[in-house]
C-alpha cells in the first residue's frame, strides 16, 4: 500500500513537473500604418526592458525582464483549425512585490495586410471634404437620434465634476442618464424625439418630485448646451483642415506651373483663364505628383486609408469584409491565449487604430459567449474572466464614433437591436455582476489630433464604470507625429505598462472591502487625469488661424484692397515663422518624459 502511495505521489510530481508554467499573457494590437510583424511588440519589450535598466541605475529597482526569446507553437486544438502562433517569452526577476506570475508572454495582432487593398487616396479626399456637413447633420438631428454621441457629452461632463460633486449631483447625473435611456424606449408617446419633448419626459416622469425635475431639467439644459459648443468646435476645426487642404494643393499647383513657365516656357493655364480652370486631368495628375512628393498620399492611404477601411459598418461594403477579415484574426489570437489552461491572466494593450479593433474585438468576444452561456456572458467559448486590463494609447474611438458609428434610421427598433447587441463598458466583459471588472486605461495627448479622452464606449445605464483617461504631453510643442508615437517613449506610460503587466497594479481585482456593508474602493483604482491639457493650445490656435487668414488675403486682394490683403498675409506668415521655431526649439529638446 505504502508502495502504491509512493508511486501516485511519484506520478503527480512527474505530472506538475511537466505541466506548463503559468504565465500573464499581453495581447497587443498594432496601429495603423504599414507597420510590420512585431515590431511595435518588440519595441514595447524594448521599452519596458530599458526603463526597468535606468530604474536600477537609479537605485530604484523594479525588477528586471530576463530570457527574452521568440517562441512558436501550435494553435490551440479548440479553434479546431491547423496554424502556429508567435509570440515573445519573457522572465520577470528581482521585482519589488513578488507577482501573480513570473513568466511573461507577448502576443500580436497583426492586421496591417488584411488592409493593404482596401486604401484609396482619391477616396479619402472625397470622404474629408464631406466632414465639414457633419456637424450640421448631428446638430439637426433629433435628440433621441445619435445616442452615444450624446451620453459622450454627459459622460464627460460627469468625469469633470465627479471628484468635486456631492453625491445628490451625482446621482442626479445618473438619473438623467436613465431617464434618457427611457426616453429613448418611449417612442410612440414622443415619436418626434425632440429636446423639448425631453424635458417634458421629465417633468412627467418626476412629476412626485418637482424639485429634482427642475434641476434635472437643468442639468439636461447643461448637457445640450455642452453638446451645442463641441459640435460648434467640431464645426470649426473641420471647415479649417478643409480649407487648407485646400490652399495647400492651390498653392502648390501654381508654384508647379509657374516653375514650368520659368523653366520650360510652357504655359498651362491662359492668362484669361481663372486658376487650375485649363486641362483638369492634368491638373489631378501634377497634384497627384506633388502629393505623393510630399508623402500626402502616403498618410491619406496609410493612416486614413485603415481607418476608413476598418470603420466601414455597411455590410454590403466591399471593405466591410477586410473588417470582418481583421475582427476573425483579432478573436482567433485571444481566444488562443484565453484558452490556455497555463495563461492566468491577460492585459490587452494597443495604440492608435488598434484600440478600435482591441475594443471591438473583446465586445465581440462576449457577444461569442453571450450565445453559448447567456447566464453568464464571461464564461462560454473563452473564459473573459482572465482579462483585467485594457490599455489603450493615442486612441481615436471616439472620433471614430463620431465619423462612421453615428447613424440614423427611419426604423426605431433597428437602433435598438444594434446598440443592445453591441455593448459598452456598462456590459461584458467591462462589468460583471453590475460591478467593474475591467480597468480600461486610456492615454491621450493633446498634441495628437488622432488621440483624446475616450467617452463614447460610456454605458447607457450608470456611471459606475468609465475609461480612466489619462493626459500625458510628450512634447513642449503639439508635433502630431510625434506626438502620436510618442507614448512609446514616455516614461509615465511605459512604468504603468510595466506595473500594470507585471504586478498587477490598478487592477479592480485586487480590491478588499473595507469594513462590513461597504463597497469596494473603485475610484481609488483610477489614475486620471494625469497632466492638466491646456499648454500647447496657443500654438494650436495658431495653427488654426493661418488658412483663415490666407483666404482673407486671397478675397481682398481678388477685390483690390492690396494693402489690407497684404497686411493679412504677414500676419499669417509671422504666425508661421513663430510655429516654426516652436517647432525647431520643441525638437532641439526632445522628448519631455524619455525613458
Amino acid at each position: 500500500m505504502g508502495a502504491t502511495n509512493d508511486m501516485a505521489a511519484q506520478g503527480t510530481t512527474q505530472a506538475d513537473q511537466n505541466k506548463p508554467a503559468a504565465y500573464t499573457a499581453v495581447v497587443y494590437f498594432h496601429g495603423m500604418g504599414s507597420q510590420r510583424r512585431y515590431e511595435e511588440t518588440s519595441l514595447l519589450v524594448d521599452q519596458i526592458d530599458r526603463h526597468l535598466g535606468n530604474r536600477a541605475r537609479a537605485d530604484d529597482q523594479l525588477g528586471q525582464l530576463r530570457d527574452i526569446e521568440a517562441r512558436v507553437q501550435r494553435l490551440h486544438p479548440k479553434l479546431g483549425q491547423p496554424g502556429t502562433i508567435s509570440y515573445l517569452k519573457a522572465r520577470l526577476l528581482d521585482p519589488p512585490v513578488e507577482p501573480d506570475n513570473r513568466s511573461l508572454r507577448f502576443y500580436e495582432v497583426y492586421w496591417a495586410p488584411i488592409m493593404a487593398e482596401q486604401k484609396s487616396p482619391w477616396g479619402v479626399l472625397k470622404w474629408i471634404f464631406r466632414q465639414p456637413f457633419r456637424p450640421l447633420d448631428t446638430l439637426n438631428s433629433p435628440w433621441r437620434e445619435r445616442q452615444r454621441l450624446r451620453r459622450a457629452v454627459l459622460a464627460a461632463m460627469f468625469e469633470g465634476e465627479h471628484a468635486t460633486a456631492t453625491p445628490e449631483q451625482k446621482q442626479d447625473y445618473r438619473k438623467l442618464l436613465k431617464l434618457y435611456n427611457d426616453f429613448d424606449r418611449e417612442y410612440q408617446t414622443y415619436p418626434a424625439g425632440s429636446f423639448d419633448d425631453f424635458l417634458t419626459f421629465i417633468r412627467k416622469r418626476l412629476s412626485v418630485a418637482p424639485d429634482a425635475a427642475v434641476r434635472l431639467q437643468l442639468l439636461a439644459r447643461r448637457w445640450q448646451s455642452h453638446y451645442r459648443q463641441d459640435e460648434v468646435r467640431n464645426a470649426v476645426l473641420l471647415a479649417t483642415m478643409a480649407l487648407a487642404l485646400l490652399l495647400i494643393g492651390g498653392a502648390a499647383l501654381l508654384g508647379i506651373f509657374v516653375a514650368l513657365k520659368a523653366v520650360l516656357g510652357l504655359e498651362l493655364v491662359p492668362q484669361s483663364a481663372l486658376p487650375f480652370a485649363a486641362d483638369w486631368k492634368s491638373v489631378l495628375a501634377v497634384a497627384g505628383f506633388l502629393a505623393a512628393s510630399f508623402g500626402l498620399t502616403r498618410f491619406l492611404t496609410d493612416y486614413m486609408g485603415d481607418v476608413q477601411a476598418w470603420a466601414t459598418y455597411e455590410e454590403t461594403d466591399a471593405k466591410h469584409m477586410a473588417r470582418g477579415k481583421v475582427l476573425d484574426r483579432s478573436l482567433e489570437v485571444l481566444s488562443h491565449v484565453l484558452l490556455d489552461d497555463a495563461c492566468t491572466r491577460v492585459a490587452v494593450v494597443a495604440h492608435s487604430l488598434g484600440t478600435s479593433v482591441a475594443h471591438d474585438a473583446l465586445l465581440a468576444l462576449s457577444r461569442r459567449n453571450r450565445a453559448y452561456n447567456p447566464a453568464d456572458p464571461m464564461t462560454g467559448m473563452v473564459d473573459l474572466s482572465k482579462i483585467e486590463h485594457f490599455v489603450t494609447m493615442g486612441s481615436p474611438i471616439d472620433k471614430i464614433e463620431y465619423f462612421f458609428e453615428s447613424y440614423v434610421s427611419n426604423s426605431h427598433r433597428y437602433k435598438r437591436v444594434v446598440e443592445d447587441l453591441r455593448g459598452d463598458i456598462g456590459t461584458e466583459p467591462f462589468k460583471h455582476n453590475t460591478k467593474p471588472f475591467i480597468h480600461w486605461i486610456n492615454f491621450w495627448d493633446e498634441g495628437d489630433p488622432i488621440s483624446g479622452p475616450l467617452h463614447s464606449p460610456a454605458s447607457a445605464k450608470d456611471f459606475a464604470q468609465r475609461v480612466d483617461n489619462i493626459h500625458v504631453a510628450s512634447y513642449r510643442f503639439p508635433v502630431p507625429a510625434a506626438s502620436h508615437a510618442g507614448y512609446f517613449h514616455h516614461q509615465a506610460v511605459i512604468d504603468c505598462l510595466y506595473r500594470v503587466i507585471c504586478l498587477r497594479t490598478a487592477s479592480f481585482q485586487t480590491l478588499t472591502l473595507p469594513g462590513p456593508k461597504q463597497d469596494y474602493p473603485y475610484e481609488s483604482v483610477y489614475l486620471g487625469p494625469g497632466e492638466p491639457p491646456g499648454a500647447r493650445r496657443p500654438f494650436m490656435a495658431m495653427a488654426l488661424a493661418i488658412p483663415w487668414l490666407a483666404l482673407v488675403a486671397i478675397v481682398l486682394g481678388v477685390f483690390g484692397a492690396t494693402q489690407l490683403a497684404f497686411a493679412a498675409g504677414g500676419l499669417g506668415v509671422t504666425l508661421l515663422v513663430l510655429l516654426a521655431i516652436g517647432l525647431i526649439a520643441s525638437r532641439a529638446k526632445g522628448h519631455r518624459m524619455p525613458i
